[in-house]
């Protein structure tokens, strides 16, 4: 058996489960053998995404459909933006922590159905439980399947089987990549290779000579299998990519638009303008609109949205972050059992953020930096830096504010060594105190000062009256009341 918790699951279990997944992109996050892989493709699916951690189970599915990787904790919003379904079946011991992360990283619009242990529903006792309980009550229905896995099943339970479907609501619909070229440049069409005069044309003429060293290559298959039609050969295929088996020249163009997308973004740096959500709709962007020639002209486009839509950006983050922080409240709309410092929906001087921090396979406790609530800090941190017109790169590496500081500013470690307080490096291994934080103890970085623990949390508070009055201020206009001035 290749885990304890492997459960594949039986057929007679997926039709209770009524699966709508007609022309629909559907990722299943733990995908074991790919029974329900299987499933979803018999029953039309458009396309079928999946993780799933077993090295060998692994390999086994993705002869079936596409893999984005092994943990499905490692997976982020802007790898599934374009999907519309998440069907899973997660290892019942933590369901909840599964179910949750799929609505966390979930686009809005997308659908989530899974299975779980009833009692994962029915005593809502830890608190991954109640927030997930909470979400049910306001965006989803479940049902009691009954001990579904004791007939017809490879591995029996012997447990109550319960059924979850969440529906995550389209908060923002605007439609911001509108008004697209559809014909090619005419100079793209040239023979003369890249044209080195500025990077982006570079890499454009790189896409389309891609693109046609492809066509040669499927020319080649034609070719071949003219060739040896009259000796019984046929349907030849070539397989591109390094971990991408990709065999037509829409799959090849597709990828290849992705790839030339992130790069640009890269290398204009635009992680600094933009928030993680607009990161999402770009890729989404990208795959739903792989037909829109990746051209100077829609390059530059694409360019003028972001940078025509980043007030709006800016609000909509704004309104985000601070609606995030401030669930955790007895006045909330989630109804969770919260803490007391936040205050209604406005983000108090004092916060707390969950699941943000972890111990350290060193010592002390490090900052979870990715697949965190982090991510919600670094969001609000752009939006503050956007209010009184800083400069992001300025703002620190939180990883350092375990580092003292001498006189002029500069982090010092315990053997002497100064670190610019602007380093956004990675690991040191000469920085003895590098991301080693102590329980219960104020550090400062960016607009805040912060403590850690090791439940998880952070405990944050504004080091300015005056950005944090200017922050709720802003906030307050876009819910339609004003504060006072200070």
């Amino acid at each position: 058996m290749f885990d304890k918790e492997f459960y594949p699951t039986p057929t007679h279990v997926l039709d209770l489960m009524q699966i709508d997944c007609t022309n629909k992109i559907v990722l299943e996050p733990s995908a074991g053998k790919g029974d329900m892989v299987d499933y979803l493709i018999a029953n039309q699916a458009k396309q079928v995404i999946a993780f799933e951690k077993h090295p060998d189970l692994n390999k086994i599915v993705a002869t079936k459909c596409i893999m984005l990787g092994y943990d499905f904790f490692d997976c982020t919003p802007e790898q599934i933006s374009h999907i519309d379904l998440i069907v899973m079946n997660p290892p019942f011991s933590n369901a909840d922590k599964h179910i949750l992360h799929a609505w966390n990283v979930a686009p809005e619009g997308c659908e989530i159905i899974a299975l779980c242990n009833y009692e994962t529903i029915s005593n809502p006792y830890y608190n991954n439980r109640r927030e997930l309980n909470a979400i049910i009550q306001t965006y989803g229905i479940t049902s009691n399947l009954g001990d579904c896995f004791s007939t017809n099943s490879e591995r029996k339970t012997g447990v109550e089987i319960g059924l979850i479907k969440l529906y995550k609501p389209v908060i923002n619909d605007e439609s911001k990549f509108e008004g697209f070229f559809f014909d090619e440049d005419e100079d793209e069409l040239q023979e003369n290779g890249i044209m080195a005069f500025n990077e982006v044309r570079a890499l454009v003429n790189r896409y389309v000579g891609a693109i046609r060293v492809f066509d040669k290559l499927d020319a080649a298959r034609n070719e071949l299998t003219y060739i040896t039609s009259e000796l019984g050969l046929g349907g030849f295929s070539f397989t591109v990519g390094y971990d991408n088996k990709i065999t037509t020249k829409e799959e090849f163009s597709k990828h290849l638009q992705k790839i030339s997308w992130k790069y640009i973004f890269d290398k204009m740096n635009m992680a600094k303008y933009v928030t993680s959500g607009v990161m999402k709709d770009i890729n989404k962007f990208v795959e739903e609109q792989q037909n829109i020639p990746f051209t100077m002209k829609n390059v530059y486009k694409m360019f003028d949205i972001i940078v025509g839509t980043r007030q709006n950006t800016y609000n909509r983050a704004l309104e985000e972050a601070i609606d995030n922080f401030t669930k955790h409240t007895h006045e909330n709309r989630y109804n969770i059992e919260g803490w007391k410092t936040n205050s209604g929906y406005m983000l108090n001087k004092k916060f707390i953020v969950g699941w943000c921090t972890e111990p350290s396979y060193r010592s002390g406790i490090s900052i979870k930096t990715y697949n965190s609530n982090f991510d919600k800090l670094l969001d609000l941190t752009k939006v503050i830096c956007n209010l009184v017109g800083e400069n992001y790169d300025c703002i620190p590496n939180i990883q350092y504010a375990s580092c003292d500081k001498d006189n002029h500013g500069y982090y010092l470690t315990k053997n002497g060594l100064r670190v610019a307080n602007n380093s956004k490096t990675g690991y040191n291994d000469n920085i003895l105190y590098y991301d080693q934080f102590e329980p219960n103890k104020w550090y400062e970085w960016g607009f805040f000062e912060f403590k850690v623990f090791k439940k998880g949390t952070m405990h944050l508070k504004f080091k300015d009256e005056k950005v944090w009055h200017l922050l709720n201020q802003t906030y307050g206009k876009l819910k339609g009341f004003s504060l006072p001035d200070l």
